[in-house]
């Protein structure tokens, strides 16, 4: 699509360069102002300027392409303000599932020396009961020899 539209640019643009050529030799009058808007007389007195329709069509053309390029660079600085907007608030997620993904790292970790922790207690404490087991079995063959 873009490149359909840049071709027909073209042609519209070598198109009125072809018009600009061929009527190069041909005057025209140009009216800017009537006489009853920059004075008091309604008489209908033209301000107007004699030139070359070529000239007067080259001006249009080139006054047409700036007006253009600077509304298009309108639309594009602020499409590149909100690309900038985007990339930062981006970046700021992307920060924040990072720091995220480390918290959940880290509280795997301490789960795991949790997990670990308790297994040993847990080991401990049956090495216990059979010691207390043990003891407790002495203590009734002691009771028993009295």
């Amino acid at each position: 699509m873009k490149k359909l539209f840049f071709f027909l640019s073209i042609l519209v643009i070598l198109a009125v360069v072809y018009l600009i050529l061929m009527n190069t030799a041909n005057p025209i009058d140009v009216h800017y102002l009537k006489g009853y808007v920059y004075t008091l007389n309604p008489e209908n007195i033209y301000v107007s300027k004699n030139m070359y329709l070529g000239y007067y069509t080259l001006g249009i053309l080139i006054a047409g392409i700036f007006s253009g390029a600077g509304v298009v660079g309108l639309f594009l600085g602020i499409q590149k303000d909100k690309i900038k907007a985007y990339k930062r608030e981006l970046e700021k997620s992307s920060v924040s599932k990072e720091t995220n993904a480390s918290k959940v790292e880290v509280l795997e970790a301490k789960i795991n020396t949790l997990e670990k922790a308790f297994t040993s207690v847990v080991d401990e404490r049956t090495k216990l009961e059979v010691q207390i087991k043990a003891l407790n079995a002495e203590i009734d063959a002691l009771n028993k020899r009295k």
